[in-house]
């Protein structure tokens, strides 16, 4: 697997996550009123449509495997951003990837009977473990040394409250419900990741990119647009107006984010169709799984404070990130989805006779029907991630 597009798609997903978490700090709205799934629907439906072919060919059996996916996406997301909001960012990725890696693993061995080679399992062993030290309780990562000592060293709130961090026995009930929507998010997307690469590696040729995120993304923008029309509307002034109204942010600055937060969002996904296209539901699982690790880094070090400790480092969480890591390293070093080499098929003897012109047509037609020809190049998958 090389690394170019699969770290593009990694550090794209965490710039979005990051940014996530900014809008979600200006409390502008509240959870219920769901406007970044709203803007997220509606920017990448403007993606799809911009880039949509006039004429796109699709079968029926296709046709459905997209609404399946559109409809999966649209609720996981949903229950994503719910939970999201109830456990933050640190707490919703390591879940969100851990949980939906192993799952889609299954899944995947399961429902497309893809064999892993010994590698690929270690490397999908290894992320379990880092999930299951992220759920274990704080208690067994406590060490009086380093994090007391770091604390009174640097005196400052983000310090003190990453040690008071560690000493946090369990999550509150608010951070446990959510830490349950982003499980159940996961096990959406794990059901996704596997109808879209059943979508893009079966026996037909899968339609263009464009036409897929058409598909998906008109059923949740559609549902989206009926919410906020029946639900949010007659409600603004609680649950925008007043909420906007209180915010430290003006409302020119949150238009502004959540234009960028929709921009970024069609670019994550065309990361997200590369490495979908090359490596499959578990390798996109894989990088998710990194991502989650960084995630903890980042958001710790720009968003941890006294009153919001679930989002700081502590011993528990950087073990866990670490493992995680290096369970994303063994994948990738293992081959990730790397597809054994195909066979040159014989030409037939009407070729010999036409100087392997036949022949020749024969490989070029094999070529786009593998799904390694330039006509699918654009061939994608939706994001999973926020």
């Amino acid at each position: 697997m090389g690394l170019t597009t699969p770290l593009l798609y990694l550090c794209s997903g965490v710039i979005l996550n990051t940014l996530s978490q900014v809008i979600t700090d200006t409390k502008f709205s509240a959870p219920e009123a769901h406007i970044i799934p709203a803007v997220k629907f509606t920017f990448t439906l403007v993606g799809a449509a911009l880039r949509r072919p006039p004429r796109a060919v699709a079968s029926p059996s296709q046709r459905r495997l997209m609404a399946l996916i559109g409809l999966l996406d649209a609720s996981a997301y949903t229950v994503y951003c719910l939970g999201f909001f109830a456990c933050g960012a640190t707490l919703a990725n390591l879940l969100l990837s851990g949980v939906g890696q192993v799952l889609t693993a299954v899944l995947t061995r399961c429902v497309l009977r893809r064999r892993l080679t010994s590698g690929q399992l270690a490397g999908i062993a290894f992320v379990s473990l880092g999930l299951a030290v992220r759920a274990a309780p704080a208690a067994y990562f406590e060490f009086s040394g380093p994090s007391a000592a770091t604390a009174g060293a640097a005196g400052s709130g983000a310090a003190a409250a990453a040690a008071g961090a560690g000493s946090s026995l369990a999550l509150s009930h608010e951070q446990l419900v959510g830490a349950g929507l982003v499980s159940l998010a996961a096990l959406l997307y794990s059901i996704l990741g596997v109808a879209y690469e059943k979508l893009l590696k079966g026996g037909e040729a899968p339609p263009p990119n464009a036409e897929i995120m058409w598909s998906v993304s008109i059923l949740g923008f559609l549902a989206s647009a009926a919410y906020q029309f029946l639900y949010v509307l007659p409600r603004w002034d609680v649950l925008v107006a007043r909420p906007m109204a209180a915010s430290p942010a003006s409302p020119r600055f949150v238009a502004f984010l959540l234009a960028v937060f929709g921009t970024g969002f069609n670019l994550h996904m065309l990361a997200q169709a590369a490495v979908f296209k090359t490596e499959g539901a578990i390798g996109v699982g894989l990088v998710n799984a990194v991502r989650g690790a960084v995630i903890t880094l980042v958001v710790a070090a720009l968003f941890c404070s006294p009153d919001r400790r679930h989002l700081c480092l502590t011993n528990q969480t950087m073990l866990s990130a670490a493992v995680t890591t290096i369970g994303g390293a063994v994948y990738v070093m293992a081959g990730g989805g790397r597809q054994p080499p195909k066979t040159k098929a014989e030409p037939t003897p009407a070729a010999q006779r036409n100087g392997g012109k036949e022949g020749a047509d024969v490989a070029a037609e094999g070529h786009t029907a593998d799904g390694s020809g330039a006509s699918e190049a654009e061939v994608g998958a939706k994001d999973k991630d926020a």
